[in-house]
């Protein structure tokens, strides 16, 4: 028997030797056919609880039958559409498989060995994860007792090494998201020699009056923002992220880029999502503002203790790593998925992406069996 095949000594990069894969929420078809239940909830993805806006399955209804053409590269319908809606050029946006190729995009970019991104932590671990494939170094900031950054604590985190500064708002895994003004105030006081990044991919979810990265941009912030129609727009499937930064960044950006980054059924029902947002996005986004205060409640009944959030999700803590385990084992008995944080920087916590009513009701019962379940473990 041939032994297998394997790379030669060194050709992998050293700096990857320190990187670990992103760990996605378990798929509901892998739970399904492990414990055979007919029935799977999944709240562990932050995904929209409901379908694409109608005009939006007609878009992919419509492209379907193009698709033995390569997509539009430049993504110019999409841009164009982006520019009108947010009240920006077009040179000035770029658009990604998702916030994830975004986020590679300028780290690949933007990071050499030895250089810096500055974040909080516990956030989202793709920001870490791609700072760390360029072998740069991530110099991480606790978080405010909200969950939200503490925007003072990332400025002491900078240094003269320091080329990326990230603020996740709402954060991701915990829901805090910054002041306006703290914002304001944090921007003025980044070094010139960093980029400051906004990250709002659950922006849509913000109440009314809190910041808004582009805004910041149109009134002349220096300020680079992420934003997806994965979550509230419910195209997590198709995968489409845009990034707003000055022309020059954009350009850069393009030079490193997949040519066909965006596949054509996405651009076309993100084209249409924006066109249809003003009759649905106000009301989903909405309903699932009610059923987060429903589940916090029901989690707070349950003696939990749900950090304040401004995302489509919970996170509570359960008191250790071992509990943890131990609950999020017991829901995926019941058919419930949600999201361990330990890859987030909360090992001891649990995410809960909030769902459809029915779901959300199901899970509350799931969680009080797995108490008990639990109980003498």
């Amino acid at each position: 028997m041939t032994a297998e095949p394997r790379l030669p000594e060194g050709a992998a990069r050293p700096a990857l030797a320190g990187v670990s894969p992103y760990e996605p929420g378990r798929p509901i078809d892998d739970v399904r056919r492990e414990l055979g239940l007919e029935r799977i909830i999944k709240l562990a993805s932050n995904e929209g609880p409901y379908p694409p806006f109608p005009a939006a399955i007609d878009a992919i209804t419509r492209a379907a039958g193009e698709q033995r053409l390569y997509p539009d590269p430049g993504a110019w319908a999409l841009r164009d559409a982006l520019s009108a809606n947010l009240g920006v050029a077009a040179d000035r946006i770029v658009v990604g498989n998702g916030v994830d190729s975004l986020i590679k995009l300028l780290c690949l970019s933007l990071l050499d060995p030895g250089d810096e991104l500055v974040m909080g932590w516990p956030s989202f671990v793709s920001w870490r994860q791609g700072a760390g494939i360029q072998g740069a170094t991530v110099r991480a900031a606790a978080l405010g007792a909200d969950g939200a950054y503490d925007l003072d604590a990332l400025l002491e985190q900078i240094t003269p090494r320091t080329k990326l500064v990230v603020v996740v708002s709402p954060n991701n895994p915990t829901g805090g998201a910054v002041g306006t003004a703290a914002l304001e105030r944090f921007l003025e006081r980044v070094p010139a020699h960093v980029v400051p990044v906004l990250d709002e991919a659950y922006f849509e979810y913000l109440p009314a009056g809190r910041h808004d990265g582009v805004a910041l941009i149109r009134s002349g912030a220096r300020l680079v923002v992420t934003r997806t129609f994965s979550k509230a727009y419910a195209l997590a499937g198709l995968r489409v992220g845009y990034l707003v930064g000055p022309p020059d960044l954009a350009t850069l950006l393009g030079r490193v880029r997949n040519a066909f980054d965006v596949n054509a059924i996405a651009q076309a029902a993100a084209v249409a999502s924006l066109a249809d947002a003003p009759e649905h996005l106000g009301q989903r986004v909405a309903e699932v503002t009610v059923e987060r205060g429903l589940v916090d409640a029901g989690l707070r009944a349950l003696g939990f203790d749900p950090r304040p959030s401004c995302g489509n999700f919970l996170l509570i803590g359960t008191g250790a790593p071992e509990r943890a385990a131990r609950l999020n084992a017991a829901l995926t008995g019941h058919g419930i998925i949600v999201r361990p944080a330990g890859a987030f920087g909360a090992p001891d916590a649990l995410r809960i992406t909030i769902g459809r009513p029915d779901e959300n009701a199901q899970f509350l019962m799931a969680m009080a069996a797995s108490i008990r379940d639990t109980a003498t473990d």
